[in-house]
């Protein structure tokens, strides 16, 4: 289940369209479509939470962290995992049953909680929990969106237990992200102004 890699901080050069959460008390802006010209993942960076990525030959990884939680020492986090082809993928169901089976896990549960077509791309979607023989806990909100020219992996990272609000609130917010591609034609896969996202900082626990 820890396939989780930590990283120095970068210059964040995310491809995959971000509207950034403006948090406090900035005034509400009118919700827009995202400018993108090819297949885009589009999210929302959670008010007060900072980027790191990095990028590998296969992959651009990005960790969102809440402020106050530093890459190093975290409690929860928000990983975006964007390969640059589909692997040969050719259903979400194949990521969920690649990622969830065998565990270095002392206790392991995995439960599928969506499946289905979504703006016309493959998607899954489970929560994964993993007890350690140290005792140490691990849950992930986990949603995946087989695209037509890239592979998709969102993670919402905690370590430690969570509560049903915290479940409903993510939720929420793996619902919002998809995957649009405005240069297919008719309208295969529209884009769509993203959601709010979660917002402010998390307490260090």
């Amino acid at each position: 289940m820890a396939r989780f890699i930590l990283f120095l901080p970068l210059l964040f050069t995310l491809q995959t369209a971000i509207a950034q959460g403006m948090g406090g008390m900035a005034a509400p802006r009118e919700a827009q479509l995202p400018d993108v010209d090819k297949e885009t993942l589009i999210l929302q960076q959670p008010s007060k939470w900072y980027p790191y990525h990095r990028t590998t030959d296969a992959k651009v990884d990005t960790f969102m962290f809440p402020t106050g939680q530093e890459p190093q020492d975290w409690e929860e986090a928000l990983q975006t995992e964007r390969f640059l082809t589909t692997l040969g993928v050719t259903s979400a169901r194949q990521v969920y049953e690649f990622r969830t089976q065998g565990s270095s896990c002392a206790e392991h549960s995995v439960r599928l909680t969506k499946e289905a077509q979504e703006n016309g791309y493959s998607m899954a979607q489970w929560m994964e929990n993993c007890t350690r023989a140290d005792g140490a806990e691990l849950v992930t909100m986990v949603k995946t969106i087989v695209g037509n020219e890239q592979l998709y992996v969102i993670n919402k990272i905690w370590k430690y237990s969570i509560n049903d609000s915290e479940i409903e609130e993510w939720g929420r917010y793996l619902d919002s992200v998809y995957v649009c591609d405005p240069t297919i034609e008719g309208n295969a896969h529209p884009c769509r102004p993203p959601n709010g996202p979660p917002g402010g900082a998390r307490p260090q626990r």
